[in-house]
């Protein structure tokens, strides 16, 4: 479900703050926090029904592939490689997933843009994407890492699309 409608409020900066570290605690924005909130309540007293407030919100359905692939990113001047999962991905992003034991590892703010390459097929030419992560969840033995395209070549996208369909 598209989101149409802008709705701003004023409030105190200290409710403010607080928002702030609530959202950063769950790897969320400020706005997808209060949306969560609001509908939250709207739900307990009776408002919202739950399939009102269901729904998929993406812009693209997801695709679940659990798929290997690799990241690569720079951290400290270098470039890195990491092995990680493709845990579903649409035409807009992906959801992958990395261990903890990798040696390296990002906290939610300082997550950088990476490249993430797949490959589609075994004659198939690798198929790669600018992301940039906007959000991580520790999920215990791992890291989960929600990330949208950007940047991303035409071509790319046409060949992502003959892959999840």
């Amino acid at each position: 479900m598209k989101k149409e409608v802008i709705y701003s409020l004023r409030m105190r900066r200290t409710i403010r703050d607080a928002l702030k570290k609530a959202a950063k605690k769950e790897s969320r924005s400020v706005a997808s926090l209060l949306e969560k909130i609001i509908k939250d309540y709207l739900a307990k007293e009776g408002f919202l029904t739950h399939a009102e407030s269901a729904g998929d919100q993406r812009w693209f359905t997801r695709r679940e592939i659990y798929t290997p692939a690799y990241i690569f990113f720079e951290k400290d001047s270098h470039l890195k490689k990491i092995t990680i999962v493709i845990i579903n991905i649409s035409m807009g992003g992906v959801l992958i997933a990395y261990p903890k034991s990798t040696e390296t590892y990002f906290s939610a703010e300082d997550f950088p843009k990476f490249e993430l390459c797949l490959e589609p097929g075994a004659e198939d030419q690798p198929l790669c994407f600018n992301c940039e992560a906007n959000r991580m969840v520790d999920s215990g033995y791992g890291v989960q890492v929600g990330a949208n395209f950007i940047d991303t070549d035409e071509s790319a996208l046409q060949m992502l699309k003959s892959y999840i369909n």
